[in-house]
């Protein structure tokens, strides 16, 4: 294709797979900041030019890769269901914490860049990604219902939504950056936390009523 257009739906899914592998490369090899349109065009058969055909922003790029990240947690998750024996609170909160925590790439962007990703990205982007990853948030209540089929609608709603909304801040608490490491050991504040502690013992608790 070299720097042709893309014209089939083929083409078009290829140039945006390669496009996502060139900014997740960099991402992981550099950060975040070193992200851009023109690094990802050098790493990539595709111009600079010919990337905002496809993405205004590295934001847009970024919804993509949160999409990926979440559907393979999905993935897990649904094997999981199937082995976990109903009404174990300690086991399903031990699983679902087990299988977040193998989700570095996803834990790190929800805590650190969530809220840059989806302002720098049009809502048109927006929408379809939010669209796309409806099916992790069903599969996580389905699984409830499942592992706990006496439990109210109304429980296993509050359970799914305090889940979700607490994974990016209990990962970023327990994941403070350098400078923030000093400022707290400067004012006597610091303490060291184990995320997969912490998640487990807030997740069992809100599994309290189910």
């Amino acid at each position: 294709m070299g720097n042709q257009r893309a014209r089939s739906q083929a083409e078009i899914k290829d140039r945006r797979q390669e496009i996502i592998n060139a900014c997740d490369t960099l991402y992981t090899n550099l950060g975040y900041d070193a992200v851009n349109l023109k690094e990802i065009s050098k790493m990539t058969s595709i111009t600079r030019t010919a990337i905002y055909t496809y993405y205004k922003t590295k934001e847009e790029i970024f919804l993509d890769i949160l999409k990926q990240e979440y559907l393979n947690w999905q993935n897990e998750l649904e094997l999981g269901f199937e082995k976990i024996k109903t009404g174990n609170k300690e086991e399903y909160c031990h699983f679902l914490t087990d299988s977040l925590v193998k989700q570095e790439k996803l834990l790190k962007l929800l805590s650190e860049h969530f809220d840059s990703i989806e302002n720098n990205s049009c809502s048109e982007k927006l929408c379809e990604y939010k669209k796309n990853i409806r099916p992790l948030f069903l599969t996580l209540s389905q699984g409830t219902k499942k592992v706990f089929p006496d439990s109210s609608d109304r429980a296993a709603e509050h359970f799914r939504l305090f889940f979700f909304a607490s994974i990016g801040a209990l990962y970023g608490m327990t994941h403070p950056t350098e400078k923030q490491i000093a400022a707290m050991q400067a004012t006597n504040f610091y303490k060291k936390l184990n995320f997969p502690e912490l998640f487990y013992e807030h997740t069992l608790l809100i599994a309290r009523n189910l």
